[in-house]
C-alpha cells in the first residue's frame, strides 16, 4: 500500500507545480503589466518595483494553490486512468477510498500551507508593500501627480500645480501652490522655483507669495528661501496611509469592519471587509475539496486524455470563481451573513464530492 501511495504522491507533484505556475501567471500578468507601466512612465527604481512584485506573490499563491492542485490531480489521475493503472489498482482489491486518500492528504497539506501563507507570510508581504508604497509616494513626484496637472485637497483648502517633474532626483520645477482662504474670494498663490520631495514633507525653494484683489492686482505678502510643507497639506491622511482591502491582513480586515460599523458607514461598504476576510479563508480550504473532486472526475472519465482533463479543470475552476463572486453580490444585496454565503461554494464542492464518491462506489 505504501508503495502505491508513494507512487501517486510522486505522480501528483509535477502536474500540481505546473498547474500552480499556470494560474499564478494568469492572475499576476495584469499586475505585472501595471508595474511595468509605472516603471517606465514614472521612472521608478527597478529594484523597488521588483520588491513590490515579489511581495505580491504570496497573496496570489493563496488563490492559485487550490486551482493548480485541482489541475494537477486531474492530470495525474487522468494519466493513471488513461494508462489503465487505476484499473489495475482497482483489480487488486484496493478500495476507492484508498485510491482517493493520497489526493485528499495532498489537499490537506496544501490547505495548511495556504493557511500558513495567509496568516503568517502574506501579512508581512502586505506590510512591506505598504512600506514600499509610502516611500515611493513621498519621494517620487509623479507618484503624487503628473506634469501640468492641477491637484487639490478641497477640505484643507490647498492645491498645487507642477510644470516639470524629475523623478530621478525627486524634484519638481516651477511649483505653484494655491491656498484658498476661509474668508475672501481669491486664493493666495505661492510660486517656487523648485520643490524637493522628502519622506513626509515637501521643501520649497525660493518662494514668493501673492494676494490678488478684484482688479487682478497682486501684492507680495511673503518671501522665503525655503519653506517646509507636510505632505498632508495636499493629501488627506487616509490617501497616504489607508490600506485597500486587498492590502490588509486578516486582523486588519476585522478591525476595519468594526471601525466602519462604529462610524456608521453604509452596510454595503462595511460588509466588504468581512467579504474579503472570508474570501481569504475559503481559498485554502478549497484545496482539499478540489483535490478530492479532481480524483472523482478523473477516474470517471477513463481515457479522457490530458486535454480534456485540462478543459474540465478550467470549467470547474471558473464555475467556482463565479459562485464566489455571486456570493459576494448576495451578501451585499440581500444582507446575508458573509460567514454563510461566502462558504456556500465550498459546501457545494463538498456535496458534489460526496455524491460522486457514492456514485462511483456503487458502480464498482
Amino acid at each position: 500500500m505504501k508503495i502505491i501511495d508513494r507512487y501517486i504522491y510522486k505522480t501528483l507533484i509535477l502536474p500540481s507545480i505546473f498547474g500552480i505556475s499556470i494560474f499564478t501567471f494568469i492572475l499576476i500578468i495584469n499586475v505585472f503589466i501595471e508595474i511595468m507601466e509605472k516603471l517606465f512612465s514614472n521612472d521608478l527604481p527597478a529594484l523597488s518595483v521588483l520588491d513590490y512584485f515579489i511581495y505580491l506573490v504570496p497573496g496570489v499563491l493563496t488563490q492559485t494553490i487550490p486551482m493548480g492542485a485541482f489541475l494537477g490531480v486531474m492530470l495525474a489521475y487522468g494519466s493513471l486512468s488513461e494508462t489503465n493503472e487505476l484499473i489495475a489498482i482497482e483489480s487488486s482489491g484496493i478500495s476507492l477510498f484508498r485510491i482517493t486518500r493520497p489526493a485528499i492528504i495532498f489537499g490537506i497539506i496544501l490547505t495548511f500551507i495556504g493557511l500558513f501563507m495567509e496568516i503568517k507570510v502574506n501579512p508581512r508581504a502586505l506590510n512591506n508593500i505598504n512600506l514600499e508604497k509610502r516611500v515611493l509616494f513621498s519621494s517620487r513626484p509623479s507618484s503624487l501627480t503628473e506634469e501640468k496637472v492641477f491637484l487639490s485637497n478641497s477640505e484643507a483648502g490647498f492645491g498645487f500645480y507642477v510644470d516639470e517633474v524629475d523623478n530621478k532626483n525627486a524634484v519638481a520645477n516651477k511649483f505653484v501652490l494655491f491656498q484658498t482662504p476661509k474668508k475672501g474670494r481669491y486664493p493666495t498663490v505661492f510660486l517656487a522655483d523648485k520643490a524637493e520631495f522628502k519622506p513626509g514633507h515637501i521643501v520649497l525653494k525660493k518662494v514668493e507669495g501673492y494676494n490678488f484683489d478684484e482688479n487682478g492686482n497682486r501684492e507680495v505678502v511673503a518671501k522665503y528661501d525655503e519653506q517646509y510643507l507636510p505632505m498632508s497639506t495636499f493629501f488627506k491622511k487616509e490617501d497616504i496611509e489607508k490600506k485597500s482591502r486587498s492590502e490588509m491582513n486578516l486582523k486588519e480586515l476585522q478591525a476595519a469592519y468594526k471601525e466602519s460599523v462604529k462610524n456608521g458607514e453604509p452596510y454595503e461598504d462595511s460588509v466588504k471587509y468581512l467579504i474579503k476576510y472570508n474570501e481569504r479563508i475559503i481559498g485554502p480550504f478549497a484545496s482539499v475539496l478540489l483535490c478530492w473532486l479532481g480524483v472523482m472526475l478523473a477516474i470517471s472519465n477513463k481515457r479522457s486524455g490530458k486535454g480534456i482533463s485540462f478543459g474540465i479543470s478550467l470549467i470547474v475552476i471558473f464555475v467556482y470563481i463565479g459562485l464566489v463572486n455571486y456570493a459576494k453580490v448576495v451578501v451585499q444585496k440581500n444582507h446575508i451573513q458573509p460567514g454563510i454565503a461566502m462558504w456556500m461554494p465550498n459546501l457545494i464542492l463538498l456535496l458534489l464530492c460526496i455524491l460522486l464518491s457514492i456514485k462511483k462506489s456503487r458502480s464498482r
